[in-house]
C-alpha cells in the first residue's frame, strides 16, 4: 500500500499535463483568429488556414485520449500517521474539480487589461492578483450648520486597491456568467483643498483649519475588504460586472505640511477620528476590448453615527489583473 500514493500522483500528473495541452491548444486557436483579423495577405491567410487545420486535428486527437481516473481515495487506506506526513500536493488537480479557470483567453479578460494576452502559455491558476486604481470623492448628504466643510480636490484624491481574486464559472463550459470573490486592501486618500483636517470634540467629528498650510492636508483611510461580483460576458469584446464589497477599517492617517518662517514641517496624525469602522457598498464594471471602467459607491457613512456629517465615498477607476 505504500506505493499507492506514488501511483496516484503519477496518474494525476498525466491528467494535469493533458489538461494543459488542451488549454494551450485552445489558446493557439484563439491567437490564430487574432492573426487572421490583422492580415490581408493571401499567402499569410493561406498559411494560417493550414495551421488551423492542424490545430483542429490536434484538438480532435486530444479528445480521443483515454485518461486514467484520478485516484483520490487511496491515501485514506494508509495508516493515519503516514497520511499526515504526505499532506497535500499543490501540483495535483482533481479532474472533476472546476476551479473556474477560463478555457480561452477572452473569458479570462472579463475584467482588467487582459494581461494574459501577453502571457499566452502561463501556468493555469485559479487566483489572480488585481491592482485597481482611480479617483475618489465624497457625496456630502449633510453638513452641520456653522461647521467646516471640506472641499475635496479630486485630481489629487485617489484610491488604490490590491487584492487576490478567484473567478468560478457558473454553469457549464459554455456559460457566460462567472462569480468572482477575494480579499483586498483598499486605500482612500482625500486631498482637502481648503486646508482643513479632522478632529474630535465632545464625541463628535468636525473639521478645523490648518494654520500656515503649505500643501493640501491629506486624509488616508485603509480597509481590509471582501469583494464579490457576478461577471457577464456580453460578447467577444464587451463584459459587464456587478457586485458589492464590505470591509473593516485598519488604517487612518492625516498628513499635514506647514511652513512657519524658514521651517517646513511635515506631520502625520493618527487616530480613529470617529470614522466608521465598517465599509460596504456596490460596484459595477464595464469592459470594452480588455479595458474596463469601474464605478463604486459606499452606502456606509464615512463617519460613525453623528450629528455633524453624513458623507459617502464614491470611486471611479480601472484595474489590471495579472
Amino acid at each position: 500500500m505504500i506505493v499507492l500514493p506514488f501511483v496516484t500522483k503519477a496518474q494525476n500528473e498525466i491528467i494535469e499535463k493533458h489538461n494543459n495541452l488542451v488549454y494551450y491548444n485552445t489558446n493557439i486557436k484563439d491567437y490564430l483568429e487574432f492573426m487572421k483579423e490583422n492580415s490581408e495577405d493571401p499567402k499569410v491567410l493561406e498559411l494560417i488556414a493550414e495551421m488551423q487545420k492542424q490545430n483542429v486535428a490536434l484538438e480532435e486527437y486530444l479528445n480521443t485520449i483515454q485518461l486514467p481516473e484520478a485516484e483520490v481515495a487511496a491515501e485514506a487506506e494508509m495508516p493515519e500517521e503516514t497520511a499526515e506526513d504526505w499532506g497535500s500536493d499543490e501540483g495535483e488537480t482533481d479532474q472533476n474539480w472546476d476551479p473556474g479557470v477560463p478555457e480561452t483567453e477572452e473569458e479570462e479578460e472579463m475584467e482588467g487589461f487582459g494581461m494574459s494576452r501577453f502571457i499566452p502559455f502561463r501556468n493555469k491558476i485559479k487566483t489572480t492578483f488585481e491592482i485597481q486604481f482611480g479617483i475618489n470623492n465624497l457625496n456630502k448628504k449633510s453638513v452641520g450648520a456653522g461647521l467646516g466643510d471640506p472641499d475635496i480636490y479630486t485630481p489629487a484624491s485617489w484610491y488604490w486597491e490590491f487584492g487576490l481574486l478567484t473567478k468560478n464559472r457558473l454553469g457549464g463550459k459554455t456559460s457566460k456568467v462567472a462569480l468572482s470573490y477575494g480579499f483586498t486592501y483598499l486605500i482612500n486618500r482625500f486631498s482637502i483643498d481648503n486646508d482643513l483636517r479632522v478632529d474630535v470634540l465632545n464625541d463628535q467629528p468636525f473639521f478645523i483649519n490648518v494654520e500656515d498650510s503649505k500643501k493640501n492636508p491629506k486624509l488616508n483611510v485603509g480597509y481590509l475588504t471582501i469583494p464579490i461580483a457576478f461577471d457577464f460576458k456580453l460578447s467577444k469584446r464587451f463584459q459587464f460586472s456587478i457586485g458589492g464589497f464590505a470591509g473593516y477599517r485598519v488604517h487612518t492617517v492625516q498628513k499635514l505640511e506647514t511652513k512657519t518662517g524658514y521651517e517646513r514641517i511635515n506631520e502625520e496624525r493618527s487616530a480613529n477620528y470617529l470614522l466608521n469602522n465598517w465599509i460596504y457598498g456596490a460596484k459595477v464594471s464595464l469592459g470594452v476590448r480588455g479595458f474596463n471602467i469601474i464605478g463604486r459607491y459606499c452606502f456606509s457613512n464615512l463617519f460613525r453615527e453623528n450629528n455633524n456629517y453624513d458623507f459617502n465615498t464614491f470611486m471611479i477607476g480601472t484595474a489590471i489583473r495579472i
